[in-house]
């Protein structure tokens, strides 16, 4: 079986048991079944083995309910990998449709916002991070015209809103963030080392964005009815839960460590949002409000 059709079946798995927990395994089957695979199940448990060794996805059987479940612990992964397998298939569906018909390019519109200056400096940070091998690197801060140079352990590549982060432990010891666009004079040093964060991707589960001081609380937003269908479709973190949802208001709470990134996405839903808690950051999206306003005097 080719490679793409190995990535629809392991993707296919991984969104039937998360839709339906303590399936049956011939429930899974089945439904593979309906997408033109017919797996045996000696391949379903190769399948779910190559799902925990590769994705580091458990799916456990349960006695008590008898059926399959993805373990809790697997829900970052998760999501991460659904994320990766429908970039992968959508990929591959406009490359098969764009071989046949290069017409097609005439229909669709990618995203322009963001070039991809990085794209040959992406795979080889890739392969440090891979390989625990040091660099280099020349960086310009927004707020600084002088560049300085940085050496990093590289550790994680981190995307928030179009924008790729390369992040790790800088010479000075400290755990910070890299925006790829704004890297010059690139260079692999032959340095190794040994990691100072053991799971760097858990410093961002309860962060919207790169990087907060404040401590987790827990935000509630009331957002106007219309607005609120926008915030249901894509919410704003993975703790999101909805606590009112009728024909006045969406009200919701994360569980998150509030920041900069967290107050501008409050902020660009203007007059359709308000910060109901903590109290605090209601007095302070406010303040910044008001100032806003002075702009316009």
């Amino acid at each position: 079986m080719s490679q793409v059709k190995s990535i629809e079946r392991l993707s296919s798995i991984l969104n039937f048991v998360h839709q339906h927990p303590y399936c049956q395994l011939q429930d899974i089957m089945d439904n593979l079944s309906k997408k033109d695979f017919f797996p045996t199940e000696r391949t379903m448990q190769r399948d779910l083995k190559t799902i925990r060794e590769m994705c580091f996805i458990d799916i456990k059987y349960s006695r008590l309910h008898n059926g399959y479940f993805i373990d809790q612990d697997s829900e970052h992964d998760f999501n991460e990998w659904m994320q990766i397998f429908e970039l992968f298939n959508r990929s591959n569906v406009i490359s098969e449709v764009l071989l046949k018909k290069p017409g097609a390019i005439d229909y669709i519109d990618f995203d322009q916002s963001v070039g991809n200056y990085y794209e040959q400096m992406f795979p080889t940070i890739l392969n440090a991070i891979i390989e625990r091998r040091k660099i280099m690197f020349t960086y310009t801060r927004f707020w600084e015209d002088k560049p300085t140079q940085i050496e990093l352990e590289p550790q994680l590549l981190k995307e928030y809103l179009n924008r790729w982060y390369v992040v790790g432990t800088n010479e000075n010891g400290e755990f910070r963030s890299y925006g790829l666009e704004r890297i010059a004079h690139f260079e692999l040093l032959a340095t190794t080392f040994r990691p100072k964060v053991k799971n760097p991707k858990q410093l961002f589960y309860n962060v919207i964005g790169l990087y907060s001081e404040n401590e987790l609380e827990q935000v509630v937003l009331s957002y106007q009815p219309f607005q609120g269908k926008y915030i249901k479709s894509q919410p704003l973190h993975t703790s999101q839960k909805i606590l009112i949802d009728n024909e006045n208001e969406l009200r919701i709470e994360l569980t998150v460590c509030p920041n900069y990134e967290l107050e501008e996405q409050i902020l660009k839903q203007g007059e359709r949002v308000t910060v109901i808690q903590p109290e605090w950051l209601r007095h302070h999206v406010k303040k910044r409000i008001q100032m806003s306003g002075l702009n316009y005097d």
